[in-house]
């Protein structure tokens, strides 16, 4: 029986911020292939963002009407899916976070998924060059949403229905900003915060995180987090 639902955070969670520092080139690359100008883009400020956001601002602050926005929006997308296919890349994994997939694929009463602002072809990508693809059984993704409180909202109901859980509690959502805490407590989900990405501990803490950890290493309390008790 289905008792849990762990969805995980892709960027500064899963995997390491400092290895994915070139990933703002499939926005700024996108854009001018697109539209013709390279917008400034600074990844902290857009930290658990979903693209579709991040790429609506940067048009709109170029200078770009509501209408043009939306006419180029699609296309820029598109563009940005290939570039990051078709880039040189080597996304590191966090600590922990291999010997913690293991550990949760195992168990017979966790679902272990994504939930990521990434577009769905960029996330999977990810996934696959770390070879962590095969532990995740659902994934939700940015590709279709301008707010991460939307998409997490959404993917926390579709989780409470379709393993019938007993409340939005039993859905686990690991990230590493205080806007994936923010939007898992909006669902009424449980927040879990990792600082391995750009936010501290204590700045985690601050967003009323309901568990906070330094990393993804499988300790006792993590284990206890997740439901895993008799791992530990």
């Amino acid at each position: 029986m289905i008792g849990y639902v762990v969805l995980f955070d892709v960027d500064g969670t899963l995997v390491s911020s400092e290895s994915i520092g070139d990933e703002k080139r499939r926005f700024l690359e996108g854009i001018y292939a697109i539209v013709g100008f390279e917008p400034s883009a600074v990844p902290s400020r857009f930290a658990g963002m979903v693209d579709p956001q991040i790429c609506r601002i940067l048009l709109a602050e170029a200078g770009l009407d509501d209408e043009k926005v939306e006419y180029f929006l699609p296309k820029v997308l598109a563009r940005m899916a290939k570039i990051y296919h078709d880039m040189e890349k080597k996304p590191i994994l966090n600590e922990g976070v291999p010997d913690l997939l293991r550990i949760l694929s195992a168990s017979r009463s966790h679902i272990v998924g994504v939930l990521t602002g990434n577009l769905s072809a960029v996330a999977k990508e990810k996934l696959r060059i770390t070879g962590i693809a095969p532990y995740f059984i659902i994934g939700f993704y940015g590709d279709n949403y301008f707010d991460r409180n939307r998409l997490i909202e959404d993917a926390v109901r579709k989780c409470v229905m379709n393993y019938k859980l007993p409340n939005s509690k039993n859905v686990l959502i690991i990230g590493d900003t205080p806007r994936d805490v923010n939007a898992a407590n909006a669902a009424n989900a449980t927040s879990i915060g990792v600082a391995s990405g750009v936010f501290s501990m204590e700045q985690l803490s601050q967003a009323n995180v309901a568990w906070v950890f330094p990393n993804l290493k499988p300790s006792r309390e993590l284990l206890r987090a997740l439901g895993l008790e008799s791992q530990s």
